[in-house]
């Protein structure tokens, strides 16, 4: 990929990513929502946001306070960049500075911005199944860290994920597993029901909103699944997509005294398929926190995941 439009597509998935940071509960958004009045879920005030920027500069001295008019003059550029439509580094810097982005939160938006976790889209051919209902809801972000432990068995999984509602009323959202050995603890956003059975591979885990969502309403919700296997499971982890997910992250994390051998990054074409059902696959090193990362703009139809060999 040329530079230019490898650095197209890291200001457009950074930018987007500052979208959501603003939009999640949290320390971001309660910054911009003190300077605005009845705010909707799910909506965003640029000139909050801007007013919070414009307020940094101050601060620090890189405008003068008799510039009153800083804020309005930073709305175009800021629109840009929560649309992904332009997010040069000084604006990146301000986003940072002005909100006080975590280390974690500034290293991810860093990465997108240079390309290097790789934005792309998939869109595979997965078949609907037969059961599949009208969708409810739709994922506009997702991210998923996966935590391998010392016994080569997942010890856990922290998910957090924006779902919007297509319908009015929705007062749910279904989180589906493979596993019943696991014990699910919602740290934001609902309250998790017990692990039930869907069919012979699946059981779900309902997460009940604390109040139900309108048509348009976005829920953000936070939650832990902690493993008991009791039998080795294979060693993977993948996620299959009926419908479009945007802004996928997955991370995968591996004890320090406990590394494999081997680990990539694929594509299947079914859930449970054997190593013939890989339709792509791509070697990867585990980085410096003895992680593997991919960022998606967007995947749908498709199963997409790592699997490694001890």
């Amino acid at each position: 990929m040329a530079r230019s439009e490898r650095q197209q597509h890291g200001e457009r998935a950074a930018g987007l990513h500052l979208q959501q940071l603003m939009l999640r509960p949290g320390p971001y958004r309660d910054e911009w929502e003190r300077r605005a009045h009845n705010v909707r879920p799910g909506e965003i005030r640029q000139e909050a946001v801007c007013r919070v920027i414009a307020e940094h500069l101050y601060e620090a001295g890189e405008h003068d306070e008799a510039d009153i008019k800083l804020a309005r003059s930073l709305k175009d550029r800021v629109s840009r960049a929560l649309g992904g439509r332009g997010l040069s580094m000084q604006t990146l810097r301000w986003f940072e500075e002005a909100f006080r982005l975590s280390r974690h939160d500034a290293l991810r938006v860093r990465e997108l911005y240079r390309g290097d976790l790789r934005p792309t889209v998939i869109v595979g051919k997965l078949p609907p199944p037969a059961d599949m209902l009208k969708a409810q809801h739709e994922t506009t972000l997702l991210w998923e860290h996966h935590f391998i432990g010392r016994d080569d068995k997942p010890a856990r999984h922290h998910t957090q994920q924006n779902v919007r509602a297509l319908v009015d009323g929705m007062a749910s959202y279904q989180y589906r597993i493979d596993t019943p050995d696991a014990e699910v603890r919602v740290v934001h956003g609902g309250q998790a029901g017990q692990v039930h059975r869907l069919n012979d591979q699946l059981w779900a885990v309902d997460i009940t909103f604390h109040q139900p969502l309108h048509y348009g309403e976005e829920a953000y919700i936070d939650y832990w699944t902690i493993f008991r296997y009791s039998d080795q499971p294979a060693p993977e982890f993948r996620r299959g997509f009926h419908k479009r997910v945007e802004h996928l992250d997955m991370r995968l994390e591996f004890c320090a005294d406990n590394l494999p051998a081997n680990i990539w990054w694929a594509e299947w074409s079914d859930y449970r398929g054997p190593d013939k059902a890989i339709v792509e696959r791509e070697m990867i090193t585990l980085d410096q926190q003895h992680s593997a990362h991919r960022y998606l703009e967007a995947v749908e139809h498709a199963v997409v995941g790592y699997y490694w060999e001890w």
